[in-house]
């Protein structure tokens, strides 16, 4: 089964948008800190949900 590129899907546009708000990226930062935290993840998480504030 072959599925079209996901380019041509109606609502491509609009999950585009969806990836650049807040809540999607700390999200995505908390994943990332996550599979990290033996490292130090959690730490730079609290740094990088400050660079998200200020992005805002």
């Amino acid at each position: 089964l072959a599925l079209p590129p996901l380019e041509t899907y109606p609502d491509y546009n609009e999950a585009l948008k969806e990836k650049e708000c807040f809540t999607y990226k700390l999200g995505e930062e908390f994943i990332k800190a996550s599979k990290n935290w033996y490292g130090g993840g959690y730490i730079k998480l609290r740094l990088k949900i400050k660079k998200l504030k200020r992005e805002q």
